[in-house]
C-alpha cells in the first residue's frame, strides 16, 4: 500500500497512522503492519479469532518509496483506513 505522496499525504511523510481492520477471518490468528522492504516484526498489531471483526489503531513507519505492508497469520479481509501522517 503506497502512501507518501498520495491521497493527501505529503512525499515529506516518514509514517502514517492507520486504523486497520480484520474481518471474518478463518482462524485465529494476527495481523502485522510494517514498511515495505524491511523483514516484519516479532510483534502483532492486531490479534483476532475465527470470525471476529476487529479494529486497531497502528501508527507506522513508511518505506523509502512510502509504502507500508500487511502480514497476516490467516486469510482474512483487511481493511485500512489512514487517518493521518507524521514528517521528521
Amino acid at each position: 500500500m503506497r502512501h507518501g505522496g498520495v491521497g493527501g499525504i505529503p512525499p515529506t511523510a516518514t509514517g502514517i497512522i492507520v486504523n486497520v481492520t480484520v474481518a471474518a477471518p478463518e482462524a485465529p490468528g494476527f495481523l502485522t503492519v510494517f514498511p515495505c522492504g524491511t523483514a516484519p516484526p516479532v510483534v502483532s498489531n492486531l490479534n483476532y479469532v475465527a470470525g471476529q471483526t476487529i479494529p486497531n489503531l497502528v501508527a507506522v513507519k513508511l518505506s523509502g518509496d512510502g509504502r507500508v505492508c500487511f502480514s497476516t497469520f490467516q486469510e482474512t479481509e483487511v481493511i485500512a483506513d489512514v487517518v493521518g501522517y507524521f514528517t521528521a
